[in-house]
């Protein structure tokens, strides 16, 4: 360990940053926000700090540095761009026994100033030891994907109750495995999902039965009903990350990758709920049956969706068993399969001028749900789930509808997945599609005019593209 981590209190003492640019303009925004009295040196100092020198937010020295005392500095930052001078404020700190931090210069330094995680009053430093600030910056970036954006909350809620803690339940030990209980149970939900009064009555009543000697009752848990998004493990939000690493078990579908799991906590219980088209698998009842009786038996339960819970994926069906069993839950909504897969074949769902509407359905029936595509006019887009196996019926039943045979479709494979491949076509010739390009499940259908866009804007893997029509015309009626 090359620096020894420290957390100062600084509110109210004196600390002085030498230099007027951005790099200066930033420290003092990092040390104004920890409470401390700024003083400022600098001969041309910027707007941002001629301002808060107006408005007396810090002191401001318009003057070069000289080699003065600096006795009644706590902290001492040297903000410049020339390395001379940042050397000549590090050595009057050095003389004067204070730290001095010399931005983007460890070897000058005698502290560094880490990338900071702020959930306050929760911080957390990283560092690199002044070697790499980027990839501090990138590890604070993780951490903050894996946090409760209410985290501070929850914390200021345990400061506000500390003492009547202390106080109702004095030996140590049992006062530490009340804390646990809290932060890991009713309390720390409820906070975090942001409901604080409860959380504030949850706490007073799991107080009063710990300083009573009352045995711990059994309480339920809570269900997650988690989007995880189509495909991508970067596209789940960080919501549901963070509850997936929560969870105690995780009831997962079967199109959510393997990469997406690696999230969840080490210690959870996983099981595949997913159902396999055409082939005995679990029912719904069954799924719904097994969610309610894990979450009543106290587990936190985070339940697995691809796409988006409440976009063709059952979860209005979980929600309402859960509600009817009296049990607490979540939906975490997620990027659907629609929006994820048109977005990364570069196919705007509405375009100005060219698509108003959307409609969304399923081809999941012996004849591609012909009643719903009877809605389907001109001027809009159709976003088909499950209709790989019948391609062929859905083209006919929109023909018959009377659309033109040449309207354009682009199926989009795998999408958003490395492995993702987008085919165009035509809707009289959807039906050639699985036979001579092999397109297969998991797939979408996109049918309109904006699908020509995918030739051009297919951004995320142009390479697997292909195309089953004459391309024409090819985008001009898209401008």
């Amino acid at each position: 360990m090359q620096h020894l981590p420290l957390f100062a209190d600084i509110r109210d003492r004196d600390c002085l940053i030498v230099g007027g640019g951005r790099m200066a303009e930033r420290r003092v925004a990092l040390l104004g926000r920890a409470g401390a009295n700024i003083t400022v040196i600098a001969v041309k100092p910027s707007g941002g700090i001629e301002r808060l020198a107006d408005e007396k937010a810090i002191g401001l020295l318009r003057r070069p540095f000289a080699s003065e005392p600096l006795d009644r500095y706590w902290l001492i930052v040297a903000a410049t761009d020339d390395r001379e001078l940042n050397a000549e404020v590090a050595a009057a700190a050095k003389g004067a026994k204070r730290l001095c931090n010399v931005v983007d210069d460890a070897e000058l330094s005698t502290f560094i100033m880490p990338a900071i995680v702020d959930h306050d009053p929760v911080t957390i430093a990283v560092s690199s030891g002044g070697k790499s600030p980027v990839l501090a910056r990138w590890v604070k970036g993780v951490i903050e994907t894996t946090l409760p954006v209410r985290l501070g909350e929850l914390a200021s809620l345990a400061g506000r109750w500390r003492e009547r803690v202390k106080q109702a339940l004095p030996d140590l030990d049992r006062r530490r495995r009340f804390w646990h209980a809290m932060l890991e149970g009713e309390v720390a939900r409820h906070m975090l999902a942001g409901r604080g009064e409860r959380s504030e009555a949850a706490l007073g009543k799991a107080l009063s039965a710990w300083r009573d000697g009352e045995a711990a009752t059994q309480t339920p848990g809570e269900a997650w009903l988690v989007g995880a998004g189509p495909g991508s493990p970067d596209l789940i939000t960080l919501r549901g990350r963070q509850l997936l690493a929560h969870a105690d078990v995780v009831l997962y579908d079967r199109l959510v990758s393997d990469r997406i799991l690696e999230y969840a906590r080490r210690e959870g219980e996983l099981i595949c709920v997913g159902k396999s088209p055409r082939s005995p698998s679990i029912t719904q009842a069954q799924v719904n049956s097994l969610l309610v009786r894990l979450v009543a038996s106290g587990k936190r339960v985070c339940r697995l969706k691809g796409g988006d819970p409440m976009i063709f994926g059952r979860g209005g069906e979980e929600m309402q068993a859960l509600a009817e069993a009296g049990l607490p839950f979540q939906v975490v909504p997620g990027v659907s399969a629609v929006e994820g897969c048109a977005a990364y074949a570069g196919i705007p769902l509405t375009l100005r001028g060219v698509s108003r509407a959307v409609l969304i359905t399923t081809g999941h029936s012996d004849d591609g749900n012909a009643s719903d595509l009877a809605s389907f006019r001109p001027g809009q887009t159709l976003a088909l789930y499950m209709g790989v196996a019948q391609l062929a019926a859905i083209g006919a039943a929109l023909i018959d509808n009377g659309h033109d045979p040449e309207t354009p479709a682009a199926i989009i494979e795998n999408g958003t997945m490395d492995e993702q491949r987008v085919v165009r076509t035509t809707l009289g010739r959807l039906g050639e599609v699985r036979e001579k390009l092999g397109v297969a499940a998991p797939a979408l259908l996109i049918v309109g005019e904006t699908t020509r866009c995918a030739e051009r804007y297919n951004w995320f893997n142009p390479r697997a593209f292909e195309r089953l029509d004459d391309p024409g015309n090819t985008l001009a009626q898209v401008s």
